[in-house]
């Protein structure tokens, strides 16, 4: 193949990437002698090869050099202090650039290199870490799968197809059959393209130039909800199937009978308009075209009942339905809403659509899976019921019924015209809608973010037992904590103490893929002691069953005194800061986490023990009997379960919590926000709200330098992820903390300062409420996992957690939004707002 003067991007000692990423970018001699290996396949006539490398010394640079060699007639080294695709893209124009080249690449290589080829126009180079082959390509494999792509292909062969090279096609699934010297994509596709495992090298085409004159793409945009607060509207191009693209920022107008009543500037597609009660109906159209690209209406509340339904389901069920409204709800943006309504004109239908994300303020990130489609549309049915809408059921699609709250979960099948749809009237408070649990009065409770005073409640309170223990945990492992705790339940059960275990069957590493875990077998074994794990993996797992886990905590004494936190059963959960002895060699692993839990007595236990009834019974344990305990103190709280991909309780708590926040708010948390989370947060900004959150690393390190261990590197670039989901928060007001514990005695000498993983999940607002427990602020515990957090409504309560919060953000780092540095970082993690928090570790 005729390329003669290549650009290769390197980043030495810099975070690699999760799934198929560079595991330890610290020694890049290895993937830089592969690469140079497949640069020799595929471009033999190389004249120049331009390294741009980002490295922390010339010596790894020169290093880099050397194992280039034989890659082309001449090499040039480049190093810079940072990647820079406006400035590698100079680079480029400068040295008449015709490939880009990738090795085995972290995530800022990725967004840089895919910034270099649209700039520049030109072909990229993957060249993974399969074993590089020497030799001449004779086999190519394209991948096309649309006209626009095989358009790019064809291009490709008609310039490259020779007597000598055997070019053939193929889908991405059957590629690993294939025994290819070069695998042809005709797209870029960011982090996933070193997500999938290719037989051979990867050569992306050069992006396809835009037609000469270009197209008016119209314009897209659902009906708008009046919730008593804001019109929010997601607008998007229209195209005929597939994921619809938002508009670039830009200004947008909304005017009626004429007139020009709000310009505003969409972000990401996203627009947010205050709401008029004499306006029924906008046109919409971007300002730089002024005409009215689309009319649509806003939906206010009627007295009839209202049936919400799945917009991408057939409408004949709906045809002959006189009694009560209909409204077609777009679930994802696969189909216009101009295609939608043409669906239901032809039905005989309203044509009127409204869009779930946009209700819902979801974001553009790609961490809403069409899973949680029947889940989002009963919240869809619950948001727009709090705001009067007489909503009575919602029709689904495929899957289960999803949790509702006064009004029906129907599937097609089920409809009938009855014509005695009741409207229930809506829970008294957005707290009670939200969490589907009542506020129980006279407990004692005390909250803690101190691992050395959760060991000391979790071991006093078994060695305290005299009737039954009730223990759950997510991961249980044979450790300093584990065997001391398995040795304290073994105790109680001699002693004549019913013990029930239940853990976790994936996490627990218990009876998924033939997975042993030498504790939980021991306590098995333990006389008196019953163990149950959930959902054991016997056979090929679909994403359901690997990411619908129980991912609970409690223990439950007794019936009387309950834990309930995020910790589970390891050394880094319940190790004190004050008590390890760390040095430099230490396994990131043997660093503590900061972690929080609850202790705590009277009824709300009732509710804590029949959570762990229902884990229980659905791991096969036989029921029991449950109590409630009387008074113990004068706290009230709410107990919140989430069941995975049926409700979505403890995601609509934290949003509830946020949206109800007067004065000021903590968060703490250590996880990528989901993005509806994180708008939540930038509306309590808008609303003078003081927004803290104290996040942590997921790899531990010591004054910058991460500690060792399996998949440190993944877990540093997974804290770009969760870094990067608060950024907005930074930029918009918002004050970040990252965790920082100073030197101790016990630490070598000279260590300095930790900057721990925060593995707490944890909210307070306004000095009166605090909640605690299992549930993080990302998407995999706002839909997937079973969850479960106690909200405590009790201010003394509140007030001290906060006080604890203030003691940890003294010492920590805070993040100044008006550094350049900060900035920077910002700017260049800024695409992974889109990136799946569902890939996050």
């Amino acid at each position: 193949m005729n390329y003669r003067r290549l650009l290769l991007i390197v980043e030495h000692g810099a975070p690699a990437s999760a799934g198929r990423f560079t595991a330890e970018a610290g020694a890049p001699s290895a993937d830089v002698r592969n690469t140079a290996a497949a640069i020799r396949r595929v471009a033999p006539d190389a004249e120049e090869l331009v390294i741009v490398a980002h490295v922390r010394d010339v010596q790894k640079g020169e290093d880099i050099r050397r194992s280039a060699a034989g890659a082309a007639r001449t090499i040039e080294l480049r190093l810079v202090s940072a990647l820079d695709a406006n400035e590698i893209s100079a680079l480029g124009r400068e040295s008449r650039i015709d490939l880009i080249v990738i090795g085995q690449p972290t995530l800022r290589v990725l967004a840089v290199a895919g910034e270099v080829r649209k700039q520049l126009g030109l072909p990229l180079l993957y060249a993974g870490s399969h074993p590089a082959r020497e030799g001449s390509i004779s086999k190519v494999v394209c991948v096309a799968s649309s006209e626009r792509a095989l358009r790019s292909v064809d291009a490709f062969v008609r310039e490259e197809g020779s007597s000598d090279l055997r070019i053939t096609f193929a889908s991405v699934p059957t590629l690993s059959r294939t025994d290819a010297d070069l695998v042809v994509l005709p797209r870029f596709g960011g982090p996933l393209l070193a997500m999938q495992s290719w037989p051979a090298p990867v050569l992306v085409l050069s992006p396809l130039a835009p037609p000469a004159v270009a197209l008016r793409r119209p314009l897209d945009v659902p009906d708008l909800v009046d919730d008593r607060g804001v019109l929010r509207a997601r607008l998007l191009f229209a195209a005929s199937v597939g994921r619809q693209e938002a508009i670039p920022d830009q200004d947008v107008v909304f005017a009626t009978g004429g007139k020009l009543v709000n310009v505003v500037e969409s972000q990401a597609g996203e627009v947010e308009i205050a709401t008029d009660p004499a306006v029924d109906h906008y046109g919409v159209y971007r300002k730089s075209e002024p005409a009215v690209e689309q009319e649509v209406r806003v939906i206010r509340p009627g007295l009839r009942p209202l049936i919400l339904f799945d917009a991408n389901l057939p409408t004949a069920a709906f045809s002959t339905l006189d009694s009560a409204e209909l409204l077609a709800v777009r679930m994802r943006p696969v189909r216009s809403c101009r295609m939608i309504r043409r669906s239901l004109r032809r039905a005989g239908l309203a044509a009127v659509v409204v869009d779930a994300s946009a209700i819902l303020d979801e974001g553009s990130a790609l961490d809403v899976d069409e899973n949680f489609d029947a889940v989002r549309l009963a919240r869809v049915g619950a948001h727009m019921r709090a705001a009067g809408f007489p909503v009575v059921a919602i029709v689904h699609g495929d899957g289960p019924a999803p949790s509702t709250i006064g009004f029906a979960a129907l599937e097609p099948e089920q409809m009938s015209d009855t014509g005695s749809w009741a409207v229930e009237p809506p829970a008294a408070t957005r707290m009670e809608a939200a969490t589907g649990a009542p506020l129980i009065a006279g407990n004692r409770i005390e909250i803690e973010l101190d691992n050395a005073k959760a060991h000391r409640w979790l071991l006093d309170a078994i060695a305290q037992a005299k009737e039954r223990i009730h223990f759950q945990v997510y991961r249980a492992l044979d450790d300093d904590v584990g065997t001391p705790v398995e040795a304290a339940l073994a105790a109680a059960a001699a002693r004549g103490v019913t013990v029930r275990v239940n853990v976790d069957s994936l996490h627990g590493l218990e009876g998924s893929f033939g997975l042993r875990n030498p504790l939980l077998e021991r306590l098995r074994a333990r006389p008196g002691v019953e163990l149950r794990v959930i959902d054991p993996i016997t056979s090929a797992p679909s994403l359901q069953q690997i990411k619908q886990r129980d991912h609970r905590k409690l223990l439950i004494v007794d019936g009387k005194l309950a834990l309930v936190g995020g910790r589970n059963l390891s050394h880094e959960y319940y190790a004190g800061f004050d008590d390890v002895k760390l040095t430099a060699q230490s396994l990131w692993r043997e660093v503590p986490w900061l972690d929080a839990g609850a202790h705590v007595e009277g009824p709300i236990v009732a509710e804590l023990e029949r959570a762990f009834l229902d884990a229980w019974t659905v791991a096969g344990g036989a029921p029991f009997e449950i109590a409630t305990p009387p008074p113990a103190g004068t706290a009230a709280a709410r107990v919140v379960v989430h069941h995975g991909l049926r409700d979505a309780r403890t995601l609509e708590t934290y949003v509830a919590l946020i949206d109800g926040a007067t004065s000021h708010l903590n968060a703490v948390n250590g996880f990528p926000l989901v993005l509806e989370i994180q708008h939540a947060m930038l509306r309590a900004i808008r609303r003078g709200v003081r927004v803290r959150v104290l996040l942590g690393n997921l790899t531990p390190n010591h004054d910058g330098t991460p500690f060792k261990g399996p998949w440190s590197e993944a877990r540093v670039a997974a804290t770009e992820l969760v870094h990067s989901r608060v950024d907005a928060v930074v930029a918009a007001g918002g004050e970040a903390y990252i965790l920082a514990v100073p030197q101790k005695p016990n630490w070598q000498p000279g260590l300095g300062t930790i900057y721990p993983h925060v593995h707490a999940k944890m909210i307070t607002v306004d000095g009166r409420i605090a909640s605690v427990g299992s549930a993080n602020l990302d998407v995999t515990a706002g839909y997937w996992e079973n969850e479960l957090i106690v909200v405590v409504e009790d201010a003394a309560i509140a007030r001290a957690v906060e006080a604890r919060i203030d003691e940890l953000i003294g010492a920590s780092k805070c993040v100044d939004r008006n550094d350049p540095a900060w900035q920077q970082t910002a700017h260049r993690r800024e695409w992974m707002r889109r990136w799946p928090g569902v890939l996050s570790i």
